[in-house]
């Protein structure tokens, strides 16, 4: 079974601003919700510098070793200067969990936060995705650098309704702390720190056989290559230490439930050699139905199983599977293209798209490597959608249907993986503004 920890986080100021009236919007799950006096922006100063902290995670590419080097030097210093200017401070004395609630757009997600052991990685905790080795040891790197951890893991597991319960009886309470970010995310703390309480948390989480990795694998895999940790602190017989992971590994637990799955596009670009759309066009009809739809009208849409959202410039199709008819064999019936037999039924959507459609007719084996396209969340306006669409560089967009939590469940229980940029999990946590220094 998982184990998951307490710790003593780190939070970071706020403005002294206030915002009066209700910060909390009523858990989806609940039977009740809270209003806390007021919530408070997040310090502008601490964010600038925990973006200058980031910059080496963006900047992965380069093989230069020194460049690496610099860029983790001056990530440190912008930490040394967050540190040295006392711009993180306790969230509790003791060590806690945290349950976390982020609002926005009328969205509610509640989690958990605490550290998980790394090695537990493929044993109880499961990934859905392969990642690049050299990209995870890059962030190894970086988190011995700056000794902290402060963008977290995030895992879901299959509801349990104990654990549930659990969350809504502190969420009827007001929370401890409450920041409202730029982009007005409001995000919501309680501190899980009273022993039987925090001791109850823990077991409902032990109780659950297998953890899922939503978001964060290549963090995940950085942990699992940090060395062993040792607590630096002396326990006492009034206060003994909590257990502590071999490999920590900062995390948010988040219930299927919680979970907004958006699909990634996939941009095929004609900036790397030309594109024979209409050729593929062609190739296309020969196992899908291609029927011209608006994109006004299908963008907002959640595409039925199978299909999928073909765009271009001048036109735009869904994508529907031939189907043979009940009562014609003949051979020249269409082939199913998506067909409901048990093996297809394990397929996601978007590993169907990659072997059927990506590599086979467009050519493209790897997307990881191949420059011919790129991908994109689903987590945006029509408007925005529309301005990368007439960008000169694309040639055409797919678009297929978001898998559910239960899909990526069950790739991870077959210990298969999904093709990369498979899922995009919305809301995410910010980075910097729940911290665990090592």
């Amino acid at each position: 079974m998982p184990e998951f920890y307490p710790f003593k986080a780190l939070i970071p100021p706020h403005e002294g601003k206030a915002l009066k009236g209700e910060t909390g919007l009523k858990d989806p799950h609940a039977i009740s919700s809270y209003q806390a006096g007021s919530a408070y922006q997040v310090e502008n100063a601490y964010m600038d510098l925990v973006h200058k902290a980031q910059l080496p995670l963006g900047n992965m590419e380069s093989s230069d070793p020194n460049y690496r080097k610099e860029m983790n030097q001056e990530a440190k210093t912008a930490m040394d200067e967050i540190l040295n200017r006392n711009l993180l401070q306790p969230f509790a004395e003791e060590h806690s969990y945290i349950l976390y609630q982020s609002t926005y757009r009328g969205l509610s997600q509640t989690g958990i936060i605490g550290l998980c052991d790394a090695t537990q990685i493929g044993k109880h905790i499961l990934p859905h995705e392969q990642i690049r080795q050299d990209r995870a040891a890059t962030i190894t790197q970086w988190l011995q650098t700056m000794q902290v951890q402060w963008t977290p893991v995030f895992l879901s597991y299959r509801h349990q309704q104990r654990l549930h319960t659990l969350q809504s009886t502190v969420i009827k309470n007001p929370c401890d702390q409450q920041f409202v970010l730029a982009n007005h995310v409001r995000v919501s703390l309680w501190c899980i720190s009273e022993p039987k309480q925090r001791e109850a948390f823990h077991e409902a989480i032990a109780s659950i056989p297998y953890l899922y990795i939503a978001d964060g694998h290549h963090r995940a895999a950085a942990c699992h290559g940090l060395k062993s940790s040792t607590s630096s602190e002396i326990p006492s017989l009034e206060h003994p230490l909590p257990p502590s992971p071999d490999r920590p590994m900062l995390a948010i637990l988040m219930s299927d439930r919680d979970l907004k799955i958006y699909p990634f596009y996939r941009r095929i670009r004609n900036d790397q050699g030309p594109i024979p759309f209409w050729e593929i066009l062609d190739k296309l009809k020969g196992i899908f139905r291609l029927k011209p739809c608006s994109l006004e009208q299908m963008f907002y849409q959640y595409l039925p199983a199978g299909h999928f959202l073909l765009v271009h410039k001048e036109a735009c199709w869904l994508l529907q599977p031939l189907t043979k008819t009940a009562n014609n064999s003949k051979a020249d019936s269409p082939t199913p293209a998506y067909s409901p037999t048990p093996k297809a039924d394990e397929i996601s959507d978007v590993q169907w798209l990659q072997e059927h459609v990506l590599a086979p007719i467009c050519g493209i084996n790897d997307p990881t490597t191949d420059p011919r396209i790129d991908f994109g969340t689903m987590n945006l306006t029509l408007e925005h959608f529309k301005v990368i669409l007439q960008e000169a560089a694309t040639e055409f967009i797919l678009i297929p249907r978001a898998p559910s939590p239960e899909d990526v469940f069950r790739t991870a229980d077959r210990k298969e993986f999904m093709p990369p940029k498979s899922t995009s999990f919305e809301p995410k946590m910010p980075s910097g503004l729940v911290v665990y220094q090592a």
